[in-house]
């Protein structure tokens, strides 16, 4: 008598392609493909429509490339966030859809097509925004050595919770940070106390104020108006209130205001 499993058709494991196929034909996953696309698309909008509107005044180099990189990281970070929301706002809004859950389907880290896009999406995005951040740092260090000739330097000390400004070539102290316009600037920054954080908002820089070292960082004002120096580090009861205000303005106007300060022309 002949064996009856000669006779069983030879079931044949489904190959990558169809996988995908049948994976995109489960009603839960169009819908989260839906909510994927809405949004990725929300997020598009809000980087290249908002983000330029919602952020402070650009008033120098380092802030217009600031803004570049906030807005163009949200727009290929978009489908990342979009893939995550769309999974938990898909659950979410079946979460009570029948007293008993649906079986579990595949898990996704067996999915080779799945694990491939996210694997290679991941690595793409890494190297842009490692790629990204080494260009302008070594853009930013390049400028910095070429107009350090030129450049004003500002000694900036924080302290329990005040901003002091120290001109040493012009020979002036101020609680008010004022610049020429298009003159490049190097601020000397440290404290005299606990740990600060050094922002003069429109600028478009930021750098820690420490206790025992000082910091360095660039900036070539390119606008004409008023800024804002915040501390951008807990410093303590009041840090919320330690802050000043200053102004870019013509170079003419900085001359009057130093000698107006007790100073000299540098």
């Amino acid at each position: 008598m002949a064996n009856s499993s000669e006779h069983t058709p030879e079931v044949l494991a489904p190959t990558p392609g169809e996988r995908l196929t049948n994976f995109f034909k489960r009603k839960d996953v169009r819908r989260t493909t839906i909510h994927f696309f809405l949004w990725t698309a929300l997020f598009v909008v809000l980087g290249l429509v908002y983000y330029p509107r919602w952020m402070p005044e650009i008033m120098s180099k380092e802030m217009k490339s600031a803004e570049s990189i906030m807005i163009w990281f949200t727009v290929i970070s978009a489908p990342i966030a979009g893939i995550v929301l769309a999974i938990a706002s898909n659950s979410f809004m079946n979460m009570h859809r029948g007293d008993t859950p649906p079986e579990d389907g595949p898990a996704i880290r067996t999915h080779g097509p799945i694990v491939a896009i996210w694997t290679v999406g991941s690595l793409v995005f890494a190297l842009v925004a490692i790629g990204w951040g080494l260009i302008e740092v070594n853009s930013q260090a390049v400028a910095a050595a070429r107009d350090a000739k030129s450049a004003i330097t500002v000694e900036v000390t924080g302290s329990q919770w005040l901003w002091t400004f120290n001109y040493p070539a012009q020979g002036i102290e101020t609680h008010n940070l004022n610049l020429p316009v298009g003159v490049p600037v190097i601020f000397d920054v440290k404290s005299a106390d606990v740990n600060h954080s050094f922002w003069p908002v429109q600028l478009g820089v930021k750098v820690d104020a420490n206790a025992q070292v000082t910091t360095v960082i660039y900036t070539t004002p390119t606008k004409v108006g008023a800024i804002d120096v915040k501390c951008a580090e807990l410093c303590g009861l009041y840090h919320a209130y330690m802050e000043t205000d200053g102004a870019v303005m013509s170079q003419s106007d900085f001359d009057a205001w130093v000698l107006a300060q007790g100073g000299h022309k540098a």
